[in-house]
């Protein structure tokens, strides 16, 4: 890993993000610069975040992708999250108050990442002109926690359904598609049984068992699955 320069980083093109919806490329550039950036590479297989430890600084993917996991008490890995460029990370747990990490961040691959001190942002820039895009870096930030919320509420939901089926279906049916119908899916059936809280021999079974029935049609070739009418 390395981190930029000290001073005020290159800093590479920033890719749309929440985090940066409503703030021009150039502005967002200059009000970024100003909030005290390190930019960030890592490995495959690297950590970006540790559980159990504290995090003050937001993430944001500029290369590559990444993954959010939890561990359980018997080792049991629990997918969290899959973020490409412009996913936001650590901006829940960064404004907290002495609490650690409950999920680790890795890189899938190369990544490069952008970090923001949390009380950076907070403060804001020294110069006033950025400052209408400071509030709405800020107002940005809020809603992204909202969804997040929402998100983990769905997926608590999802969780408690008994029946795999219903959870497959619950999945694809929450999930947006294309005007084919078809939903994509994580790269491997490990990764979507994780996040549906199985295992992958039962979600490969149930797939199995739904496609000869009729209700479900897959492209494993592209990582897909569409609901049959």
């Amino acid at each position: 890993m390395r981190d930029s320069k000290a001073g005020r980083p290159m800093l590479p093109p920033l890719p749309d993000s929440p985090l940066l919806a409503g703030i021009g490329q150039e502005t967002a550039r200059r009000l970024v610069a100003a909030l005290q950036p390190a930019v960030r590479r890592y490995e495959k297989g690297e950590a970006l975040v540790l559980a159990g430890y504290e995090n003050k600084r937001i993430g944001l993917v500029l290369a590559g992708h990444i993954d959010a996991v939890r561990t359980g008490p018997e080792g049991e890995q629990l997918a969290m999250a899959h973020m490409g460029p412009g996913g936001v990370f650590g901006d829940v747990l960064s404004g907290s108050h002495g609490h650690k990490s409950p999920v680790t961040v890795l890189a899938r691959g190369t990544v490069t990442a952008l970090w923001l001190p949390c009380e950076a942002v907070l403060a804001g820039p020294a110069d006033s002109a950025l400052r209408p895009a400071h509030l709405q870096l800020l107002r940005n930030w809020v809603g992204m926690l909202a969804d997040k919320y929402f998100a983990l509420d769905t997926r608590i939901e999802l969780l408690m359904t008994k029946s795999l089926r219903a959870r497959v279906l619950r999945y694809l049916e929450g999930r947006p598609s294309d005007a084919g119908g078809w939903v994509l899916l994580p790269p491997t059936r490990t990764q979507l049984a994780a996040y549906l809280g199985c295992n992958r021999a039962a979600l490969s079974r149930e797939l199995g068992r739904m496609v000869r029935d009729g209700v479900l049609e897959l492209d494993d070739r592209r990582a897909r699955g569409r609901l049959r009418p």
